[in-house]
């Protein structure tokens, strides 16, 4: 009863969304500091591992990110759950510090229990609109590049999870928004339901449904369209002994595959595990290269929870992947997908 009573602690503690979380400083001054880190350890796949950085402050507006998108001047822009942002610049394809800025999402000041959990963000490149979704009550938000604010609940979400919803959402470039869910709507199912809308689903667009495959272990936590227009997901493993532990899996997969009522899958192509880069990695972006569209690089971001055991590090990958040659370093894939290193053994299943 008390290792039930444990876990149960702290799965609600590290629950997205399940408490409102308040600061225990008044600093929103403080600046933020990007702290390289060397290692290597825990990284499996074709995808060139170019860049980590552990990002720090006491600023009390930090932590918590699980969205990140890039904005029009080139900066990431990353989300928390509590409705706050962080802004920095990238300086050859590197974070810096400098004029980075720390505040509130814009209409977030006077935040509601429904949107006390954001999750997700996407974003039109032309107007500059802004979409964030939030999976405590299951809403999309759209902030216009003029400041405009508009919300709606779809209807297809109402059976999804409360503290498991939207947490993925991507605007593909041909206008259609992909929102995966995080977790099945009821025991017993193991794959996660998914829309796919055919526009703007804060103006009602139609959508059709269908299922994301996955397993019970590994749930969607973010995605980016990629320049071949294939979909980068980004996956969360969770589990619970103390402190915490995570693994991550990045899962290609092509929407045009998407097929209504059916199951939409995808391929294992990098893992993230061990002791440096265990984290709870939630938010994903592409940046293309300057001079040439067609590569760049993928941007991760760990929500920290605000958690002393965690913390919030930016990892950067090449993009397209390197030719590794006959599967050399390529994630051995089995169980539905889930990714396992030959030279590691599998973490302990949650609650084992």
């Amino acid at each position: 009863m008390r290792r039930l009573t444990l876990l149960a602690i702290l799965a609600l503690g590290l629950a997205p969304g399940t408490w409102v979380r308040t600061d225990v400083t008044d600093n929103y001054d403080a600046p933020i500091t990007f702290t390289e880190i060397e290692t290597r350890e825990g990284i499996s796949g074709p995808l060139r591992f170019t860049g980590a950085w552990e990002i720090t402050t006491s600023n009390s507006h930090f932590g918590g990110y699980s969205a990140l998108v890039q904005l029009a001047n080139g900066n990431l822009y990353a989300g928390s759950d509590r409705g706050r942002v962080m802004e920095f610049q990238l300086r050859d394809g590197h974070p810096v510090a400098e004029g980075a800025r720390l505040d509130y999402l814009p209409g977030s000041r006077s935040i509601d229990r429904d949107l006390a959990d954001l999750e997700s963000f996407t974003r039109d490149p032309e107007s500059g609109t802004l979409w964030a979704g939030y999976e405590h009550g299951n809403v999309i938000e759209r902030i216009a590049a003029n400041g405009a604010i508009k919300r709606v609940k779809p209807p297809e979400m109402t059976e999804w999870s409360l503290n498991s919803g939207p947490e993925t959402m991507v605007r593909l470039s041909d206008g259609r928004f992909l929102v995966l869910g995080e977790a099945p709507e009821k025991r017993g199912l193991e794959d996660r339901p998914a829309l796919l809308f055919d526009g703007d689903p804060v103006e009602g667009a139609k959508s059709i449904a269908f299922r994301f495959d996955s397993t019970p272990k590994f749930s969607p936590v973010d995605a980016v369209q990629l320049p071949d227009g294939d979909v980068m997901i980004l996956m969360r493993r969770v589990q619970y002994h103390f402190p915490a532990e995570f693994d991550a899996q990045l899962v290609r997969a092509d929407p045009s595959k998407i097929v209504e009522g059916e199951v939409w899958t995808g391929d294992v192509l990098q893992t993230l595990r061990g002791r440096t880069y265990g984290e709870n990695f939630e938010g994903i972006e592409f940046v293309a290269d300057a001079n040439d569209p067609e590569a760049g690089s993928l941007y991760l971001i760990a929500d920290d929870n605000l958690s002393a055991f965690q913390r919030t590090i930016l990892l950067r990958f090449a993009w397209p992947p390197d030719d590794p040659g006959e599967d050399a370093g390529r994630p051995n894939v089995s169980d539905k997908g889930e990714a396992k290193d030959a030279t590691e053994e599998p973490a302990s299943d949650a609650g084992k």
